[in-house]
């Protein structure tokens, strides 16, 4: 007795086969996907831990903690010189007398050379002992001669006539200023033309008030 159902042909595949198979080709994209996703999820930490760091040179280190701080535009920096610690006493400009080597020629002022070395000295003399200056309320010109002898290798200070105190005022500035001069320098050494030299400076003082 034969089924009422038509036979199938074996080359066809079965119906149910078919049904089935339109199940398969949702999962493979999930698959995909879950591979996609697993593999950003390694590459990131990786990225992450071997990224290159930052140059060494690029970050600005803080300036070490000193005594003074370091010059800034609210905080510029000031010489020691100008400080005000001590009151400033102006010095002119250096003025020579004169220049003589042996014999009876002259060699006119304008024409000596200056002797650097002492005239510095004796600048930084007169400032650096301001404190030993003459009292007074108005303040004070003391010219200040200095003879500079090569040959005798000898320098001498003394008291100039257009001061305008008396020379009893001006005993302990000179005497600071004797002391504060070179004892032994190196004639030999020292740039000069001539065997002697006769120069001028005028320190001004200020006031006695100033220095209180």
């Amino acid at each position: 007795m034969r089924s009422g159902f038509p036979s199938t042909p074996p080359s066809q595949p079965s119906p149910y086969r078919q049904l089935g198979s339109g199940g398969q080709q949702p999962v493979r994209v999930q698959m995909i996907i879950g591979l996609v996703v697993g593999l950003v999820l390694v590459a990131i930490p990786l990225y992450l831990w071997r990224r290159p760091e930052q140059a060494d040179d690029a970050v600005v280190p803080a300036p070490e903690a000193t005594g003074t701080a370091a010059p800034s535009a609210t905080n510029p920096y000031v010489p020691v010189d100008d400080a005000g610690e001590v009151p400033r006493v102006k010095v002119s400009p250096y003025r020579t007398i004169r220049c003589q080597d042996r014999g009876p020629g002259k060699t006119p002022p304008e024409r000596c050379d200056h002797v650097t070395f002492f005239e510095d000295a004796l600048t930084r003399a007169i400032r650096e002992n301001a404190l030993c200056g003459p009292e007074t309320k108005t303040g004070a010109d003391i010219s200040i001669v200095m003879d500079i002898h090569f040959r005798k290798k000898k320098v001498e200070i003394f008291r100039g006539k257009s001061s305008s105190l008396p020379a009893s005022q001006t005993t302990e500035l000179f005497k600071c200023l004797k002391r504060a001069m070179p004892s032994k320098p190196n004639w030999s050494s020292i740039p000069h033309q001539h065997t002697r030299y006769v120069v001028n400076v005028k320190a001004t003082y200020p006031p006695t008030e100033t220095f209180k």
